[in-house]
């Protein structure tokens, strides 16, 4: 439980920062992309208001009077622009409006100028510092004449640096916990910053303001120039293909954080002490009868067992289950430690004993004084079926052969699979003219007998027998051995008996 609570408060708190800082960047992006819709419709009602004074400018081209009641009446009626200039094809100026440069009938070599009049469609500049030492950007539109003739430009001047009516746009938004937004133009330069003196100054790398120019809108977490960890929503301002940047300090917006958890821990750590408490003690007490289960489980061979057993206050039903196959289990114990031990001394592929079984066996026969016979058998050219037919079919014929040695031979004698293809048949007191005649009738039932796929077999025998209890049992195995090898040698599909035999 207490891992759990751990787990949950963990999860708790991660859960809640990334759903602070996931509403943080959605709120900044949603920012973002307000102001930049905002001052894109400023431009667009700023050009649009030129646009109306470059159509009257161009019905009366050339009258001095009817340019400067415009240029008065725009300063007049539109506080978008700080200052309102016509300009002809030929870059002289024919009015400005305030004059306090005395430019009117001069000729400009403003770069923003030239640039409006070579596009000679609606334009927006980057910032500039113009011939009045004012950082501005300028707004034109062309001026038609009646003959759709090219005249001209009509256009105004925002100061960056000075109340207007962009700068009241942007910082008259609403900023909470933090929050402020920048503009950069084309060029990377601040056109606006909370901080003024910032306002000009030409940015280095920003992933935000690189996206935005690239004409992309969304939010993400950098740092800042500082260094300081930020989360940012960024979009362009697609008329003028400026980037607008809202930001928050991750701090900032994860101050909630540290209240949220308090709050949190607070409302379940005097429940989680209370379950703790019960779930001790119910643990406990389910435990009770496990541990003495479990105490008795080591020691199952124990005589006194079963009345152990008997005794455990086994309350609830798992554990008393768990007492009655206890009970159970002592008494198929030996039952199963019994089929184990048969399985232990048998071979799997044939059914026939092992040669654990066959040593046993043997040191049994030598420790009871008891006379008795080994037949030693050999699958001959059995690498060749193998070889031939695979390894499946040689086990076939393995398994046939251990069914005709088990058919073949007596109620007390033991057939063994010594290994491989290697077969050995314990014949207890049984003589070597007896042993000799299961012998053959051994070979000659391999030998006729049919094996699908594989066809006939045949096999090699060699006999030999312990009459002597002092004989070693290695020494009989050795004797049939070399019987067998003899059968091998003089054609196979033979019967070699051990003759000699002394003590």
């Amino acid at each position: 439980m207490l891992a759990t609570l751990v787990n949950g408060l963990v999860t708790a708190y991660r859960v809640q920062r990334e759903a602070l800082i996931e509403h943080a960047l959605l709120s900044n992006s949603a920012y973002a992309a307000k102001l930049a819709s905002s001052i894109e419709e400023f431009i667009r009602g700023a050009q649009s208001h030129l646009q109306f004074s470059a159509e009257r400018l161009g019905s009366h081209w050339g009258s001095a009077e009817i340019m400067h009641a415009e240029t008065l009446r725009l300063q007049q009626q539109d506080a978008d622009f700080n200052a309102i200039i016509i300009v002809d094809a030929t870059s002289k100026v024919l009015d400005v409006f305030p004059d306090t440069l005395q430019m009117n009938g001069s000729t400009l070599g403003s770069e923003a100028v030239n640039q409006a009049l070579a596009a000679r469609q609606p334009y927006v500049s980057s910032a500039y510092m113009s011939a009045a030492g004012n950082r501005v950007v300028f707004v034109a539109v062309p001026v038609f004449d009646a003959a759709h003739r090219f005249v001209g430009i009509v256009g105004g001047s925002i100061y960056l640096q000075q109340e207007s009516a962009l700068h009241t746009l942007i910082s008259q938004h609403f900023y909470h916990e933090g929050t402020f937004a920048f503009v950069a133009d084309r060029d990377r330069q601040l056109l606006y910053h909370p901080d003024s003196a910032r306002i000009g100054e030409k940015l280095g790398y920003s992933k935000t303001v690189d996206a935005a120019l690239l004409g992309r809108s969304g939010s993400m977490a950098v740092r800042n120039y500082k260094g300081i960890p930020m989360l940012a929503g960024y979009a362009q301002v697609s008329g003028a293909g400026w980037a607008v940047v809202a930001q928050q300090p991750q701090d900032a917006s994860l101050a909630p954080l540290s209240t949220l958890m308090r709050d949190m821990v607070m409302g379940m750590v005097p429940a989680a002490i209370i379950g703790i408490i019960l779930i001790g003690a119910g643990a406990l007490m389910i435990s009770r009868p496990l541990r003495e289960l479990s105490r008795i489980a080591g020691q199952l061979a124990a005589p006194q067992t079963t009345e152990d057993l008997r005794r455990v206050n086994a309350w609830y039903r798992e554990a008393a289950a768990i007492r009655q196959a206890m009970l159970a289990g002592v008494q198929l114990l030996q039952a199963k430690m019994g089929r184990l031990n048969r399985q232990a001394l048998t071979d799997p592929l044939t059914g026939l004993a092992n040669r654990r079984a066959m040593d046993d066996e043997l040191q049994g026969l030598r420790t009871a004084g008891r006379n008795y016979s080994v037949l030693s058998v050999d699958i001959d050219h059995f690498k060749r079926v193998n070889d031939t037919f695979g390894h499946d079919k040689g086990d076939l014929a393995i398994r046939q052969v251990a069914q005709t040695l088990m058919e073949h031979c007596r109620a007390a004698d033991l057939a063994c699979r010594a290994g491989g293809e290697e077969f050995l048949l314990i014949l207890p007191d049984a003589g070597t003219d007896v042993a000799n005649l299961i012998a053959e009738r051994v070979r000659e039932a391999v030998a006729n007998s049919e094996i699908p796929i594989v066809g006939r077999i045949t096999v090699s025998i060699g006999v030999a027998s312990c009459d002597d209890a002092t004989m070693a049992c290695e020494t009989v195995l050795k004797r049939a051995d070399e019987c067998l090898y003899r059968a091998k040698e003089t054609g196979r599909n033979r019967v070699e008996c051990f003759v000699g035999v002394t003590t």
